[in-house]
């Protein structure tokens, strides 16, 4: 079994707090997601994390030739990863991307996405999460949005 410190710290240096937004008909989808990314030689490490948290899933990632380990379920993200990274904080700037996360994460649950004024609430939160991050989602339409 993996120690909770271990998988805080692997996850420092490994994981990603991510929100990838993207037009869907006329409105916008939201997609938090936890990922570990590893090599084929050491994606055995990813398994152990599923174990570990006890839901996601492995898979491999054809845009970059690894492994990932993915959670995308609002439940699973409430029940397993944000009660494990508030419990064993991360020390680097990842914490702060993880704050950030977690706040999307809650205003989702509470339906706050499927509202205009929770979009642009995200879309701030957004600009603060990782903003070198090039995810695909197009910024100038959803600032558009922002000042509609």
């Amino acid at each position: 079994m993996m120690h909770p410190e271990y998988v805080t710290g692997f996850c420092d240096g490994e994981a990603s707090f991510s929100v990838t937004v993207s037009p869907r008909g006329s409105s916008w989808e939201i997609r938090p997601s936890f990922s570990v990314s590893q090599n084929e030689a050491s994606k055995d490490v990813l398994y152990k994390l599923q174990h570990f948290f006890g839901c996601g899933y492995v898979r491999p990632s054809r845009s970059d030739n690894t492994y990932k380990y993915e959670i995308r379920s609002l439940p699973e993200l409430r029940d397993k990863i944000i009660p494990h990274f508030q419990k064993h904080s991360l020390y680097t700037e990842k914490q702060k991307n993880f704050e950030i996360f977690v706040a999307i994460v809650k205003l989702m649950l509470g339906g706050k996405h499927l509202t205009k004024d929770g979009l642009r609430e995200i879309v701030l939160l957004l600009e603060k999460l990782n903003p070198k991050c090039k995810k695909i989602y197009d910024r100038k339409k959803l600032q558009e949005l922002m000042n509609v």
